[in-house]
């Protein structure tokens, strides 16, 4: 038996990642007469972390996103209340299963039992260029059956309610497999306040302006669906097709709607101020993917986006009889193709692709004029990404070459741009593991920023682009440690960020206005220093996770110079024991930052849920903000000419009851286990629309 494991641990560590992936780490009880050896739960590599849940995990698992919050990934949080998923420091998170990009609902309907192993790249290589993070779910693959799933979130508090509700369905047959998937979340405040305090210092004279907030209610509609097939050949080809439908319907918007008392410095007589602001848009897209394999661990990839959106915003202000009134419709549209070749010889890789990218926005904006801005931007790229481990050290590099063009009218900013990363780690101990990343970037500024034209806000102050903006380089650093073992993890991070000549707001007057427009400014640097400390006091039932995080940010721009420094943290206690559940989360709001002069800082929100999993369902209850008497967010401009504190929050309690119910049901499935290499993400498509609101 000794003779065996001698032998046998050498040949695992020696695989490649490839294989290592996808071997069963586990040595049959049977052949070691009951004795099993099992895999590290988190194997650390030099672009993402490897994660392989327990059986318990598993099995109290409601569905897919409910492993993702039992699995505590460090600098991801999901947020209870939206379903969203934000990565620490802001950026997009993609989530794939087997490789393939899929929506909230399709990874929210992953059957427990079918998972494998958790890919959680933190790092992610150039096919994912851009992204924050990739979430994988490797899974069993079904040859016959089908399965639906159907998941329903609602909660409920005085005045208001908010929904979550997800259904997905698959049907398999031989090598195709047949999806579709949809989900709907939507809330409603009735009784949503916005206290406003600002300041304008004209060149003569000061004018303070107090609005005391009156109840108004505020909504929105989410919808977003997508009907996939998805074709394996023997040989390990594989093709993927998505077409989906996004459609976003907001009434009345939380952060552009408002009812108030103005009492300003030159009169004592209050004025009611009253705002609204709604906005619309749908979008169809088409997806198609083809991986072809190669002899000798080689792979060819395309993968093709294209997508169109309309959308519509509608602003209203009135203060004092006097009214601001605008319009905006618009049409964008969005294509994306890559074709990358990659190479895996041992623990060696590297890979060669070109890309392009682009969207084009036609936007009609109708106040008292109506004017019509039409703005275009693309890339085309060359990429290319080599990898390597050399004993406990690892190497990952990465270098683009971009040739960028954003154009308005006659105006146009052309770029070539040459974009390198790289990654080193090293694994002093099998417990340890060190990274150092460093990448440079180039970033165009954003279409509504560059935009030709002029909105008003509200009487006195209008929001205008800049169309003489120009790109800003982008430096990002980071420095990860990590200990993992039976009875605790703790991972910490250090992020800088260095903005060269950002685009940043400022504030100017001309022309007896006041002046909301973008400017290059001189820097802009964020440091953020962040931990996360997971306890197993009793392993297989019960896990406590910690994460504090600091961020301090450094502004500065062409008149002002700020320092601000934001904390928050993060609890989680997960509890199971038989069929019973149990957990409770407290974490600072998701939206707390800084950039240019604007500071934004949540309140602190929790959850605490209980219930029973069955085999094919679950139920649970529970509160969403215990105990919190009135829940707020405000945001902060601290501009020298027009200061501003925006106070919005719910006025009375904002508790919420909380009941979800699961069920997830499948028939006639055959299992065949396979992965397939991980396609590119979607489009980040813009609107472009210059906003109105304060």
């Amino acid at each position: 038996m000794w003779a065996l494991i001698c032998t046998t641990a050498p040949v695992a560590y020696s695989q490649d990642d490839t294989a290592t992936d996808s071997l069963d780490l586990s040595i049959s009880p049977r052949l070691l007469e009951e004795v099993t050896v099992k895999a590290a739960a988190v194997t650390d590599k030099t672009d993402r972390k490897i994660i392989r849940p327990d059986s318990e995990t598993l099995r109290m698992s409601t569905d897919g996103m409910d492993l993702l919050r039992k699995l505590q990934l460090s600098r991801i949080t999901v947020n209870p209340m939206t379903g969203n998923i934000e990565v620490t420091g802001g950026g997009d998170v993609i989530l794939c299963i087997n490789g393939v990009e899929s929506t909230a609902a399709q990874f929210a309907a992953i059957a427990p039992d079918d998972i494998l192993r958790i890919e959680y790249h933190d790092n992610p290589g150039i096919r994912y260029h851009g992204a924050a993070a990739v979430i994988d779910c490797i899974t069993r693959r079904h040859d016959s059956g089908g399965s639906l799933f159907l998941d329903g979130w609602g909660a409920f508090g005085r005045g208001r309610w908010a929904s979550m509700d997800e259904f997905a369905a698959q049907y398999n047959k031989g090598r195709s497999v047949w999806s579709a998937s949809a989900t709907y979340m939507g809330q409603h405040k009735g009784s949503w306040i916005r206290d406003y305090d600002e300041t304008w210092h004209y060149p003569d004279a000061t004018l303070s302006r107090r609005e005391e907030g009156l109840p108004v209610s505020v909504a929105q509609h989410e919808l977003t669906s997508v009907l996939s097939y998805n074709y394996l050949h023997g040989s390990g080809d594989m093709f993927n097709a998505n077409i989906g439908f996004d459609l976003s319907d907001v009434p009345a918007k939380e952060e552009g709607d408002r009812r108030a008392l103005l009492i300003t410095s030159d009169s004592d007589v209050p004025v009611v101020v009253d705002e609204h602001t709604e906005t619309h848009s749908y979008r169809p897209y088409l997806g198609l993917y083809y991986m072809h394999r190669l002899a000798d661990k080689q792979n060819l990839i395309v993968d093709g986006q294209g997508s169109w959106m309309h959308s519509r915003m509608l602003h209203d202000y009135s203060e004092h009889g006097i009214g601001e009134s605008s319009r905006v419709d618009g049409d964008s549209y969005a294509m994306k193709l890559l074709a990358m070749y990659e190479q895996r010889s041992g623990s060696r890789a590297w890979s060669l692709g070109a890309s392009g990218n682009g969207s084009w926005v036609n936007n009609r904006y109708r106040g008292d004029e109506e004017e019509r801005v039409r703005v275009n931007r693309w890339e085309g790229a060359l990429r290319g990404e080599y990898s390597d481990r050399l004993g406990n050290w690892g190497v990952l590099a990465n270098a683009s070459v971009a040739y960028r063009h954003l154009g308005q009218e006659s105006r146009s900013i052309d770029r070539v741009c040459l974009l390198p990363s790289i990654t080193i780690s090293y694994r002093p101990a099998d417990t340890w593991f060190l990274r150092y990343s460093a990448s440079l970037d180039n970033k165009m500024p954003d279409a509504a920023e560059v935009s030709d034209v002029e909105q008003p806000i509200q009487a006195g102050m209008v929001r205008r682009g800049n169309t003489s903006l120009k790109p800003f380089r982008v430096i990002d650093m980071a420095f990860d440690a990590s200990f993992h073992s039976s009875y605790f993890d703790i991972d910490a991070r250090l992020d800088y960020r260095n903005d060269h000549s950002p685009v940043m707001e400022s504030v100017i007057f001309e022309d007896g206005l006041f002046v909301r427009t973008f400017y290059n400014q001189r820097s802009f640097q964020r440091l953020i220093a962040s931990g996360n400390v997971t306890l197993r006091p009793w392993k297989d039932h019960l896990s406590i996770m910690v994460t504090p995080t600091l961020t301090r940010y450094f502004s500065h721009g062409r008149d002002y110079r700020h320092c601000h420094n934001i904390y928050r943290t993060e609890f989680n206690v997960d509890f199971s024991y038989g069929h019973w559940l149990a957990y409770g989360m407290v974490f600072s709001g998701p939206a707390n930052l800084m950039y240019g002069e604007e500071i934004i800082e949540e309140k602190n929100m929790n959850q605490i849920m209980a219930g029973y999993r069955a085999d094919a369902w679950s139920l649970q209850a529970g509160v969403f903000n215990a105990f919190m008497s009135n829940y707020s967010m405000e945001s902060r401009n601290l501009s020298s000419l027009a200061p501003f504190t925006s106070k919005a929050h719910s006025g009375r309690s904002n508790t919420y009851f909380v009941v979800k119910l699961t069920l997830s049901l499948s028939t006639g499935r055959k299992t065949r286990e396979t992965t397939a290499p991980l396609p590119s993400p979607d489009l980040n498509h813009d609107s472009g629309i210059l906003t109105t609101t304060k």
